[in-house]
């Protein structure tokens, strides 16, 4: 019953100071926006990152007259190896004149195929760091008919450091926009329960509960949270489609960044009116 009267006060209360709650709506909003935005970034940072990650093998070129498959069967028995692709040097050939057309005329002056054959080889994820690259490569290195391995251990390196920075800055700037929406809504409830102080104290001097003073002020919180994140929603949706026109292959999960909007702006809805009427109601 109580709560009843408590949502109908808080819509009340919203009607009353329309302006105001729109203005910060508004505010909320934009600051959700921000928030989706910055996700969007970041998750399609991390996932073009994933996808450089899953690309990182050591290629071992070998002898001409090497039996292959039972060098691949004994490469696969090394710890951290995931699988091994034979590449003949007819292959090879073909997928290079294929990526780089120019190619052709450098190659027409070697009367043979210049290219060795090779084994492409796959690593579990914590192998493919500087280090797993290095000590793998120099077991590979060890076994007969191997004449060379290359892996970019170095681009790998800085892959890493890149991926800690973005890490360390992601976290910095995702806690200044977590700040600053709930500084919002704290603002907003904080100045409606200026607006009703008196009010406020006659509800007390009757008996009133403290959970029953902020009911309503609480339902508003959450109100503005869950309208903010649905704009915000909106508008990053509208962001990522403008955006597709640019870069290809945006990656958007559209139904998880709904349900992350909504529940994040109800939850800041909740602790910024919780702070503010803490401080009042004390």
């Amino acid at each position: 019953m109580s709560l009843r009267i408590g949502i109908r006060e808080g819509l009340r209360t919203i009607s009353r100071n329309g302006s105001l709650f729109i203005l910060s709506l508004l505010v909320t909003s934009i600051s959700l926006f921000l928030l989706s935005l910055f996700a969007l970034i970041t998750v399609n940072l991390y996932h073009f990152l994933d996808i450089l990650d899953q690309k990182i093998e050591i290629i071992a070129f070998l002898n001409e007259n090497v039996d292959h498959k039972q060098l691949q069967e004994n490469i696969k028995k090394i710890n951290g190896i995931t699988d091994v692709v034979y590449v003949s040097s007819e292959e090879a050939l073909r997928d290079l004149q294929a990526e780089i057309q120019e190619t052709k005329e450098v190659l027409s002056v070697f009367e043979a195929n210049p290219l060795p054959a090779s084994l492409r080889i796959k690593l579990e994820s914590r192998f493919r760091n500087a280090q797993g690259l290095q000590e793998i490569s120099a077991k590979i290195m060890l076994m007969r008919g191997v004449t060379e391995t290359i892996y970019g251990g170095e681009l790998v390196g800085e892959l890493k450091k890149i991926t800690h920075i973005v890490t360390m800055f992601d976290l910095g700037l995702l806690a200044i926009i977590i700040f600053s929406v709930i500084f919002v809504i704290f603002q907003t409830i904080k100045l409606t329960i200026f607006a009703r102080a008196t009010e406020i104290e006659i509800m007390k001097l009757v008996g009133a509960s403290n959970s029953f003073i902020a009911v309503p002020f609480t339902f508003e919180g959450i109100i503005q949270g869950i309208l903010g994140g649905l704009i915000a929603f909106i508008l990053t949706i509208i962001t990522a489609r403008a955006a597709n026109s640019f870069i290809t292959d945006i990656f958007y999960p559209q139904w998880l960044f709904l349900l992350g909007s909504v529940v994040s702006g109800m939850l800041f809805g909740i602790i910024g009116s919780t702070i503010a009427l803490r401080r009042f109601l004390q």
